[in-house]
């Protein structure tokens, strides 16, 4: 009520400063209606930042109208009009903002409409991706940790296992019939490959230009394989390690600290993937010092410092708590770091392909990095 007592006052003394009388719009008896010419002349009189103001209402885009007051705020600050301008920025932002927010609730509810009509194994997925992108937007932030939740809670892994299993078993049985009928025509014509490109900020698709002929006939296609029982576990654990990391962060985000560091701290002895992993460091690193626990801090920096995601800020907060737990100093943090780093990171063996020679075919060697040749 108070914004709108101010708005309303605004308006007025709007009206009363440019002299303007509001008359209807159609002359009562004895009224004559304005002069065309009359008004014309009046509008020429009109001061420059006036005529200025005024032909932003002319602009239907919302966004635009906005960049105008915007340009009318900074070529004429000591206008009288400035707070006015400034009014109608915020509303007209306002305005848009509602209607996006309306459209994008919209949508989501057409994404969730689609998930329960699809595979119950599969709604979860659903609820996740509108949950991590509300994350990360930053925005409705409330309803994001709602369908956080939701996304953990429907997730059910016999029913996720059973249809993984199923679309691995069609993936085989579909190529197992190519495979014995190579010249049947497919069922579905196959497409040309995809390119993309932007037109005025938005993706565009084309044809993909065709590759170049290979010197040597392509691989034979090899069958699907069926993922094991213990895979398909894995895989459903990762997955729901990846909803709790967004709902944490979305709890921490909302100022639920302590329920928020809980599921963090489950998600980080799941040891996830390694961008994963540092994020939850990063996040649990503030409650850690908050408490006074400085062997956590080391343990979530040694994380932070083996992923290669750690500031320089960070980096000297390392050395000052290893230094504070270590007699004053940072003997052995490199050497510890190398041997959690190998520990966690084991080497693999790489076999010499025994691939067969081909005549007049170079081989070329090339580097990922220095030193990799």
């Amino acid at each position: 009520m108070k914004r709108f007592a101010i708005s309303l006052t605004a308006v007025t003394a709007f009206f009363a400063l440019c002299g303007f009388v509001i008359l209807a719009q159609s002359a009562g008896p004895g009224q004559k209606p304005p002069d065309p010419q009359a008004t014309a002349k009046q509008e020429q009189e009109l001061p420059a930042d006036w005529k200025a103001f005024n032909d932003i209402a002319n602009e239907k885009d919302v966004l635009k109208r906005v960049e105008a007051y915007e340009k009318f705020v900074k070529d004429y600050p000591q206008s009288e009009l400035v707070s006015m301008a400034k009014s109608q920025i915020q509303s007209s932002l306002l305005s848009v903002l509602k209607t996006s927010s309306a459209k994008y609730r919209d949508s989501i509810t057409a994404q969730l409409d689609a998930a329960k009509a699809g595979n119950p194994a599969m709604i979860y997925s659903a609820y996740a991706r509108v949950a991590s992108s509300l994350l990360s937007a930053g925005i409705m932030l409330d309803e994001a940790e709602d369908y956080a939740r939701q996304a953990s809670s429907l997730m059910d892994e016999q029913k996720y296992v059973q249809y993984r299993l199923e679309l691995a078993q069609r993936s085989a049985e579909a190529f197992a019939k190519r495979t014995a009928n190579p010249g049947e025509t497919p069922a579905t014509p196959v497409r040309p490959a995809m390119a993309f490109s932007t037109l005025n900020g938005a993706p565009v698709v084309r044809i993909a230009p065709p590759r170049p002929a290979s010197a040597t006939p392509p691989p034979a296609p090899t069958a699907p394989r069926i993922p094991t029982q213990e895979e398909l576990q894995t895989s459903f654990k990762s997955e729901r390690t990846s909803n709790l990391a967004t709902l944490g962060q979305i709890l921490m985000k909302r100022n639920k600290t302590d329920e928020g560091v809980k599921v963090l701290k489950e998600v980080y002895d799941a040891k996830p993937a390694s961008g994963t992993l540092a994020t939850v460091a990063r996040l649990l690193l503030e409650p850690a010092r908050k408490a006074g626990d400085d062997s956590a801090q080391i343990e979530y920096l040694t994380t932070m410092a083996l992923s290669g995601r750690i500031t320089a800020a960070e980096q000297k907060d390392f050395e000052a708590v290893y230094r504070k737990t270590h007699n004053g100093s940072v003997a052995g943090l490199e050497e510890m770091l190398d041997e959690r780093y190998v520990r966690e990171n084991p080497r693999f063996t790489a076999a010499p392909a025994n691939r067969k020679p081909v005549a007049n075919q170079r081989a070329v060697l090339a580097e990922d990095f220095t030193g990799a040749g």
